[in-house]
């Protein structure tokens, strides 16, 4: 959970024949943070906000039922047709089982104990175990209290010219993002800039359901509350903290939003009917992946695993010169889209790779919705999956990271160009610093500028999180530091900077695109030959990342 404790106001609506509010429940240990606005295109907003609530509630990974109740009483049954010698040797059994688990348990404390004594636990083992831990709390909390489980409400940034809101879904591996740009809004009170974590409920998207466009819409995002004026009725939302886990995700989302992806224009009703292939058949096997089938100078097709079933869903040529072809798996969270795409023509698809994340986002009425799935359904975006690896944060010094705080605070936005004019460094180090601000909770990214954003998740900034490096991370600084890196090729042309280097034994390549974002890295060792790059860059193409950005 979050790190400080904070009060929080509840969610409210009214809904009225001539007009509409809705009130967001925000945290109150937050600087103060103040938007009162008309939203001009309400309705657009309001259906964008909907789809966001459907991602806070989605989860497709399954959960393994609790039979232990059932279990008890087949127990029970299975007693009572025993006679009484069967029933006290059976007892008897069960007692000794006890014995053997309390006997067991001390086993275990005793060589916890002695483990410091015998074998140095590395920092990643203890988080993973740490990580392992807390899921199978949750999992089980899940299952036994629901309401209590409950707890992935959305974040709301205000920023000069925008305000974001931003959430993951219950498993974490769905992440959604509305954009609602002060263009779109008219109001007479100037914004006060910051950020909160916010209550929504089932009562609050009932009354955003509601929201007509002869009704205008009224938002306030105040230092007691985040409002949302609709008129006609009224509803209450408790509020519950904010996972830690996000802070992580949130690190990943950024720092995969920040790689060069193949960016496809696509016809919103032809994707409609992908999904509603979807939906017409449930498969039985595998494979189970949306293939996207790019050809240079052809609209993009996508063939539906396992049917074979293929639609041109693009409405451009796709402008690479390379053919390419990319699995999408994980598809069915792309239902959350499903109600939307009769309302825009378009959708904009960004792709990495296969088995890598993808973003897919919407527009309407100049609100947008962007939707980040990570790779698989099963891979939560705070998993083993380390996309910021390719800039490492671990070896930012720290006093540079608080000046580039209070730079980007200052500024609201910059880019790793401005930073590193301004500070006087290398832009490989400017995108350390800044992904040191994301790791920490203060910054985010936006692909669509190309800018990092002030996006103060809590109250103070704490460096005190390099430990959730991971070990390809931290293995990758240590071999730059130690000059590792010897590089065999650096070539620079119209598309970008092509770097190929010996790290030890192992041959890695790295590209970079005009703007400096890694569109493609390779290697030969066995870690990246078993996993590409679904766990995050190999040590050695983190080490050659940071000498290519010196």
């Amino acid at each position: 959970m979050l790190t400080y404790i904070g009060r929080y106001t509840a969610s409210q609506t009214a809904v009225s024949p001539a007009t509409s509010s809705v009130t967001f429940g925000a945290d109150l240990s937050q600087a103060p943070v103040y938007l009162n606005v008309e939203v001009l295109p309400g309705q657009a907003f309001a259906r964008l906000m909907l789809a966001l609530g459907r991602v806070v509630r989605m989860r497709d990974t399954a959960v393994a039922k609790d039979h232990s109740a059932y279990q008890a009483w087949v127990h029970g049954q299975y007693l009572k047709e025993l006679d009484s010698e069967m029933v006290a040797n059976a007892r008897r059994v069960l007692a000794l089982l006890d014995r053997r688990k309390m006997i067991e348990k001390r086993r275990d404390a005793l060589q916890e104990h002695l483990r410091p004594y015998t074998k140095a636990i590395s920092v990643y083992e203890a988080r993973m175990s740490k990580a392992k831990a807390r899921r199978r709390f949750w999992d089980w909390l899940h299952t036994h209290n629901r309401e209590a489980w409950i707890v992935l409400d959305p974040i709301v940034s205000v920023q000069p010219d925008a305000t974001f809101f931003e959430a993951f879904s219950l498993d974490e591996s769905t992440y959604a993002r509305v954009t609602l740009p002060h263009v779109a809004t008219r109001g007479e009170h100037k914004p006060v800039l910051g950020t909160t974590n916010i209550d929504f409920g089932t009562g609050l998207e009932r009354e955003l359901a509601r929201t007509r466009s002869y009704r205008p819409l009224h938002l306030r995002v105040g230092a007691d509350a985040v409002s949302l004026d609709t008129g006609v009725s009224s509803t209450v939302e408790k509020k519950i903290e904010l996972p830690e886990s996000w802070v992580r995700g949130l690190v990943e989302v950024q720092a995969a939003l920040s790689l060069a992806p193949v960016e496809l224009q696509l016809q919103a009703s032809a994707f409609a009917d992908v999904l509603a292939r979807l939906d017409a058949q449930r498969e039985r096997q595998g494979p189970r992946a949306l293939v996207f089938e790019l050809q240079p100078g052809q609209p993009a097709r996508v063939l539906v695993e396992p049917w074979g079933d293929q639609y041109v869903i693009g409405s451009q040529p796709y402008s690479g010169s390379e053919a390419r072809f990319i699995k999408v798996w994980g598809r069915r969270r792309l239902r959350v889209l499903r109600e939307l795409l009769s309302l825009a023509p378009e959708l904009t698809v960004r792709l990495v790779d296969s088995g890598l994340p993808s973003f897919w986002s919407i527009e309407m009425e100049g609100i947008s919705l962007t939707i980040g799935l990570s790779g698989w359904t099963a891979q939560d975006w705070a998993g083993r999956a380390r996309f910021s690896a390719f800039t490492p944060a671990c070896g930012s010094d720290k006093a540079a990271i608080h000046q580039a705080a209070e730079l980007l605070q200052r500024q609201h936005s910059l880019s790793v160009e401005d930073l590193a004019k301004t500070l006087n460094c290398s832009p490989g180090e400017a995108r350390g610093l800044l992904q040191g601000l994301c790791l920490a909770g203060m910054a985010m990214f936006e692909p669509g500028r190309n800018l990092y954003r002030w996006r103060a998740l809590f109250p103070t900034l704490k460096l005190n999180r390099d430990e959730t490096a991971g070990l390809e991370e931290r293995m990758g600084v240590q071999l730059f530091r130690k000059g590792a890196v010897q590089v065999q090729e650096d070539t620079i042309t119209a598309e970008g900077r092509q770097l190929v280097a010996n790290v030890e034994t192992s041959s890695p390549m790295l590209r970079r695109d005009v703007d400096g974002r890694i569109n493609y890295a390779e290697c030969d060792c066995s870690h990246f030959r078993r996993n590409k790059l679904r766990q995050g860059p190999c040590r050695h193409i983190v080490a050659l990342s940071l000498a290519g950005g010196l």
